[in-house]
């Protein structure tokens, strides 16, 4: 069973260093947002555990006395991304559940700053750092889980997006980062009939962290950029079967609303050069229906 070392722990440093300078006149400008960060500390508590304590050091608390206020905050996400680097990535494991803890406590941290350039700027850099991160310690994804990956994935489209809100342009998002995204959403992509609906419908569903979010447009088109990239990695058979089946959705649905769906998947695939020519060769094998929505679509993909 893991156990906490609690006199060893950088972790456990960090909040005393917090509440240090919560009682004292150089934390007097960010008292309540010291108090949310503490909160948010100790709810990741579970990130460092050890099975044995490999030392007796005690780490040193944090002096805050000449760090101006506006950069006590950013201090504190550089220590704890540190501290998850040192003393969970590189002992208890890369995976999905630890990201996902991880990456909620930064945007939590991140969020007790006012919405400004300031804070677009720390989320921008807190999914920097999971970029840095991924080079080292790629995420480590179980065979059949999805509940942990898919609220860490959540959490990386509420940093971009509270990035974007707050910078006033579009995140971009690294290959770095996207090929770490890639195992989830082509698990969702094989599974389910239309995995952007039924990754939005879990995101409504799924446990927030305490966050207030609603799910948004935004929330859509970024889960399409990572489920379009996801899709081109694809083994070209597996692209196939997937398109013909989305097609025969197409075509045998009636409901035209959800034909746009369908559509909408598929086109996700229209840049992809490798199976563009399959899709046209699929289509010719199918007869049109009995509805003109449905064969304008059929009509379009011939042309690819």
């Amino acid at each position: 069973m893991k156990k906490r070392n609690c006199n060893n722990s950088l972790h456990d440093s960090l909040i005393q260093s917090i509440q240090t300078l919560q009682k004292s006149k150089y934390g007097k400008g960010n008292k309540n947002k010291l108090t949310s960060i503490q909160s948010a500390l100790k709810l990741a508590n579970p990130l460092f555990t050890s099975t044995t304590n490999s030392d007796n050091t005690k780490h040193k608390v944090i002096n805050f006395r000449n760090i101006e206020q506006a950069e006590q905050i950013p201090l504190i996400l550089d220590e704890f991304a540190n501290n998850f680097e040192n003393q969970c990535l590189e002992k208890n494991g890369a995976s999905a559940k630890n990201y996902s803890l991880f990456s909620v406590t930064l945007l939590k941290i991140i969020k007790t700053l006012n919405a400004d350039k300031k804070r677009g700027l720390l989320s921008a850099h807190g999914i920097n750092i999971l970029n840095n991160m991924f080079v080292k310690h790629p995420v480590e994804y179980k065979k059949i889980e999805i509940r942990d990956p898919l609220r860490f994935v959540f959490v990386i489209i509420e940093l971009a997006i509270d990035a974007e809100q707050n910078l006033s342009k579009n995140y971009e998002f690294d290959i770095i980062l996207l090929r770490q995204i890639v195992p989830l959403m082509q698990r969702y992509h094989m599974k389910y009939d239309n995995a952007l609906l039924q990754i939005n419908d879990e995101f409504k569903k799924m446990s927030k962290f305490r966050l207030t979010v609603s799910i948004g447009e935004r929330h859509k088109e970024i889960v399409k950029i990572f489920l379009q990239y996801a899709m081109t990695q694809l083994p070209l058979e597996d692209k196939i079967s997937r398109a013909k089946n989305i097609i025969e959705k197409i075509i045998f649905e009636d409901s035209d609303s959800v034909v746009l769906e369908y559509y909408g998947l598929l086109k996700l695939c229209f840049n992809d050069k490798e199976i563009c020519p399959h899709l046209v060769k699929i289509v010719k094998t199918k007869n049109r229906t009995g509805r003109r929505f449905a064969n304008t679509i059929l009509d379009e993909i011939s042309k690819l």
